[in-house]
């Protein structure tokens, strides 16, 4: 889901815990929304690698951006749902709106630019779009898995602008910072664990923010299916394999919500944009994200969609009803009670 408007901002899924390795990457993006005449430069570009957090430290600073500039226009999208439209636009030879939509805004966050390595349009419309905000006085904010000058099959002339910017890198986390994140989010989700069992976790360097994240809650719902409570031991066993998380898969998931929204799986795998299907196709889509390790693109195709964007879009538009609707939130619990994964 893209956003634009006067007032309007995106939730990240969880509240942003600032870590030393974010520091640099977060000063940079609040100096440039925090800029009240034209910025110099007016683009950053933060990189690291997967789930290191770079879409939530961004997000996080947009309210600040919001409050600063209440008049301000801006969108937050990823370069696939850029170059979808693009590419929809292209077809119905509405070229000049699309244009005129980007080229107004006083603010463009572009995540995940590395996907555009290869489109040539693009790349070449992006560039164009870039130039007219830069030009009429907006920011510009990149985000990416890949440093400007590891972007393969990219056109000179853009990586040249994202040089031009401030390139902020964030690194992957160190021991300190992925104990002190597992601690906020132990507060933060009321789980009853203790440091040194956080400890454990946290000496799994190997693993992304995102994957600690999931691991936490994880051991949580064990704990709680096993009625067990998160001694040292039974933390170790789990991270060693020894006690398996509950499984589930695409397939199940489908066919909970199915159940909880009394539809089947041809309408929901089906093309059919009707509200009362596709709302049960967006929450299909949500759980299959956050409860299985299957990419984008095999939900995606699970649901006979071309475009892994479709579930990019899918989940930031529950992620934001959850927010907001109490019977929304009750629906998703129910479901994963079914599907016996995390017991709320």
């Amino acid at each position: 889901m893209s956003n634009s408007g006067k007032h309007q901002q995106r939730a990240s899924d969880k509240p942003f815990q600032l870590l030393k390795e974010h520091q640099y990457a977060y000063t940079a993006v609040s100096e440039l929304f925090h800029a009240v005449e034209s910025s110099d430069p007016p683009l950053v570009y933060v990189y690291g690698p997967s789930g290191c957090g770079k879409t939530a430290l961004i997000t996080n600073l947009v309210p600040e951006f919001a409050e600063i500039h209440p008049e301000a226009t801006f969108k937050i999208i990823t370069a696939s749902e850029f170059a979808a439209k693009f590419a929809a636009a292209s077809n119905r030879n509405r070229i000049p709106q699309f244009q005129q939509t980007f080229r107004e805004l006083d603010l463009l966050i572009l995540e995940d630019i590395q996907s555009l390595e290869s489109r040539t349009q693009t790349q070449r419309e992006l560039l164009s779009v870039l130039d007219e905000i830069i030009k009429s006085g907006g920011m510009v904010v990149i985000s990416s898995t890949k440093p400007p000058g590891e972007l393969a099959h990219f056109h000179k002339k853009l990586v040249n602008r994202f040089h031009g910017g401030v390139c902020a890198a964030i690194s992957s986390l160190k021991f300190q910072s992925r104990l002190e994140l597992l601690t906020f989010w132990a507060e933060l989700e009321q789980i009853s664990i203790q440091k040194k069992e956080l400890s454990l976790i946290a000496q799994k360097k190997e693993l992304s923010p995102r994957e600690l994240y999931a691991i936490l809650m994880q051991l949580q719902t064990v704990s709680r299916i096993q009625q067990q409570p998160i001694t040292n031991s039974f933390t170790r066993q789990f991270l060693e394999g020894n006690i398996e998380a509950p499984k589930t898969s695409v397939s199940k998931i489908t066919k909970a919500v199915c159940r909880e929204f009394k539809t089947n799986l041809a309408e929901i795998r089906s093309a059919n944009r009707s509200q009362q299907i596709v709302l049960p196709r967006q929450c299909a889509m949500f759980l299959s994200r956050e409860l299985t390790d299957e990419s984008l693109a095999k939900i995606a195709n699970y649901f006979n969609r071309k475009n892994h964007s479709t579930v990019i879009h899918a989940c930031r538009h529950i992620q934001h009803g959850l927010e907001k609707s109490p019977g929304l939130r009750q629906q998703i619990s129910r479901i994963k009670q079914q599907l016996g994964v995390y017991l709320l």
